[in-house]
């Protein structure tokens, strides 16, 4: 690519279902690379958007506005956090300053009703700590100010979410003292996930493998293999 063309990932056709297996191999050839994290130079920054040049491919990831006020300015070198979303006939990009903000957004997504863009609107209009400690707290007066969160939304949020973020399995404050995240499995898991398989589905398979962890690329593999029997 040449002009600072900046990476897209498309898949055409309505059937995701006939498509999955193409699909799945695309996946873990991109798995093995970039899957997780982007480091590299960032060529763009808007407060929705960021885009980091990465052996000469721009890659455009979807941002929050916390994650906007901590990029340098563009010309210099940043990392990214990376969770990717595969959609019906898109493969797209989110990126995020640390890996808390990541973690977080992983959370939020599971909430009936809050899809990515809303997501990043709540990681946006309030820093992590003040996020996590309004979910926690139940403060729906704080959560229906950020903008796309109704009653209703945010009593969802508060109901899903205040245990998992108080437990030691959960990202109990979600700074240095937390519980280390595994990065392979959370990895495995998104990307099943975003394939369409169920959580629930996922978790004995994903906890099978992390005995032998293999490499990300051959255990989507094998995951992927076991999910079709």
């Amino acid at each position: 690519m040449e002009g600072g063309s900046h990476a897209a990932f498309c898949f055409g056709g309505p059937d995701l279902i006939a498509l999955r297996p193409r699909i799945a191999e695309a996946w873990v050839r991109y798995a093995g690379s970039m899957i997780s994290r982007l480091r590299g130079e960032l060529l763009e920054k808007l407060p929705h958007l960021a885009v980091v040049d990465c052996g000469g491919v721009g890659y455009a990831c979807a941002i929050s506005l916390s994650t906007y006020g901590l990029l340098p300015e563009s010309g210099r070198e940043t990392t990214l956090h990376v969770e990717t979303l595969l959609r019906e006939n898109e493969l797209s990009l989110v990126g995020f300053a640390t890996r808390q903000e990541r973690d977080l957004y992983r959370l939020l997504v599971k909430v009936d009703g809050v899809g990515p863009k809303l997501a990043l609107a709540a990681l946006g209009a309030m820093d992590t700590d003040d996020l996590v400690a309004a979910i926690r707290g139940r403060d729906l007066k704080a959560l229906t100010r950020i903008p796309g969160v109704g009653k209703k939304t945010a009593e969802k949020l508060c109901f899903e979410l205040s245990e998992k973020l108080g437990g030691l399995s959960g990202l109990d404050g979600l700074g240095p003292s937390a519980k280390p995240v595994d990065a392979w499995e959370a990895d495995l898991r998104s990307a099943l996930t975003n394939l369409g398989f169920k959580e629930e589905v996922v978790m004995p398979i994903v906890a099978e493998l992390r005995a032998i962890k293999p490499p990300l690329p051959e255990a989507l593999r094998a995951a992927l293999k076991a999910l079709q029997k």
